[in-house]
């Protein structure tokens, strides 16, 4: 609303109050006859009781205006007009004694000047003080020295409060530009905390003492899966887990436990803190994904720098172990115990090298460049690809494959990503049903609009402890692996702009989802 809008809002609010002193005045002079009883001093009773009634319908009809708030320019000019000439009217046709009339027009230059806010509403009160005199005048077609006093008296009290009543509207108009300029600061700083606030990357709700939720930002929103009308709500319908935390402690300030808003959501830690007047809490949530994810970020780069120093001197002594043990493995006398030893010694050599390749390739990951692909004619050509470096059969099947789904992925990290997923899937899923087989599903949620792509196994699955711990690097449960492979795909996934998430199955198997994002 802008600031003219305002004023006009309040002059309209002005009005009806207007609108009603006049109704009450109008009703007074309808009453007035019935009430004072002797109609002997009354100029002209018929006529004034007319004037009267009609200054009644009138003022009705006026009040019913204000209300509709139809053309407040040209009703704050007439109405304080009209209300004069029919005083001066009433003063003609009623009592000789003028007074009362004379302080009921100082009311109505009162109002006509809070109304207009200019310096040419004092002309109401000269025009009030002036019709005092002709009424008077009409009425006895003369003017005496006492009446004239009397006149003089009323006109003076006229145009002071007049005067008065100028003075008080242009420093209410001052007031108003002033309170107008402070809620316009009040109003910007509160726009620049809240888009500050918003574009934070930690979420904010503030409680009552009631739980009741006072303000969530966008990121808070985010995290519990945008609810509908959160501000409305107790914090227990949409987090029940920070509901639990906040009653199982009774400090004013505490650090929470770690917990997941919904399945494909961070895993969050919450803080909260009593605000000054100790009936509002304050929740601060934090992506410790996000933490962590810096956390392994510094611990990889000072890893990859140390590896990289390391490498050469490394890798001579490596390569002649393995080589030394390819050498040994051709006796002929050698026993069937020597050649396991023998095996696990290269076995683990390979397995030293790959660490160092691993961690290599996360401190030297390069930019990707994402082009247009569509995934029912990447996924046959790719699966084809693999399965001829595979040493067994395997058995890929695509289903449900969106012909439409075309997303923006750099086509060799897609490649790396989706290797390590189906080596893994298909180890797994041997483990447990001694066949190499996977499901590949790609889709778009009708809801959400969210771009997926499904690698499921069949294997025994993924518990919830597993998977908050699966993507950190150096985490395995194969003694053969290095726990590089899923942090490695996920953090190729996150450079493209998508996610890689572990999805509960509800058969059995795990299922790895990669979420796309196709902006640009």
């Amino acid at each position: 609303m802008t600031d003219n809008n305002k004023k006009i809002e309040l002059g309209w609010q002005f009005l009806r109050y207007y609108s009603l002193v006049r109704l009450v005045i109008a009703l007074f002079f309808v009453a007035s006859p019935f009430i004072i009883g002797d109609k002997s001093d009354y100029h002209n009773f018929q006529l004034f009781q007319s004037v009267a009634i009609s200054y009644l319908i009138l003022a009705s009809l006026l009040l019913f205006i204000a209300l509709s708030e139809q053309r407040f320019q040209l009703m704050s000019v007439v109405q304080p007009l009209v209300d004069i000439g029919i005083l001066g009217l009433l003063a003609y046709l009623g009592h000789s004694n003028t007074s009362g009339y004379a302080v009921l027009m100082a009311i109505v230059s009162i109002f006509a000047l809070l109304l207009l806010r200019h310096r040419l509403a004092l002309l109401y009160g000269v025009g009030a003080a002036l019709l005092l005199f002709l009424v008077h005048w009409l009425r006895a077609n003369e003017i005496s020295d006492s009446a004239y006093l009397d006149l003089s008296l009323q006109a003076f009290a006229i145009l002071t409060v007049s005067l008065l009543a100028n003075s008080l509207a242009r420093r209410l108009t001052n007031y108003e530009s002033e309170v107008m300029e402070h809620s316009h600061s009040i109003q910007d700083m509160h726009q620049l905390n809240r888009d500050i606030i918003n574009t934070m990357n930690r979420g904010f709700i503030v409680i009552d003492s009631e739980q009741h939720t006072l303000y969530m930002n966008k990121i808070a929103w985010y995290y519990f899966g945008n609810p509908a009308n959160a501000l409305s709500q107790e914090l227990g319908s949409f987090a029940p887990e920070l509901t639990q935390q906040i009653k199982a402690s009774n400090k004013d300030e505490f650090e929470g436990q770690l917990f997941k808003a919904n399945n494909n959501g961070p895993r969050i830690l919450p803080r909260f803190q009593k605000l000054a007047n100790k009936d509002r809490t304050l929740i601060i949530l934090e992506d410790y994904s996000e933490i962590s994810k810096r956390i392994q970020q510094a611990k990889l780069a000072s890893l990859g720098q140390l590896t990289a120093s390391i490498a050469h001197e490394i890798r001579n002594p490596l390569s002649a172990i393995n080589q030394a043990s390819q050498m040994f493995e051709e006796f002929e006398s050698n026993t069937q115990q020597e050649k396991d030893l023998l095996q696990i010694i290269q076995r683990q050599s390979k397995r030293i090298n790959n660490i160092i390749e691993n961690v290599q390739m996360v401190s030297k990951r390069k930019m990707p460049s994402r082009n247009e692909l569509v995934l029912e004619r990447f996924l046959p050509s790719f699966i084809h690809e693999f399965k001829q470096g595979l040493n067994f059969d395997a058995e890929i099947l695509c289903e449900n494959i969106d012909e439409n789904l075309s997303i923006r992925f750099d086509q060799s990290q897609l490649k790396q990503v989706l290797s390590n997923l189906f080596e893994n899937g298909l180890k797994y899923s041997f483990i447990n049903t001694k066949r190499y087989r996977l499901h590949i599903t790609a889709t778009q949620d009708k809801i959400t609009k969210q771009q997926f792509l499904d690698i499921i196994d069949e294997g025994v699955g993924i518990s919830v402890e597993e998977s908050e711990k699966i993507f950190e690097p150096f985490y395995t449960t194969n003694h053969d692996g290095t726990g590089l492979g899923l942090y490695i795909s996920r953090e190729l996934c996150e450079a493209n702009g998508a996610q890689l998430e572990c999805i509960p199955v509800a058969f059995g198997g795990a299922c790895f989802r990669i979420i796309f994002d196709n902006r640009p």
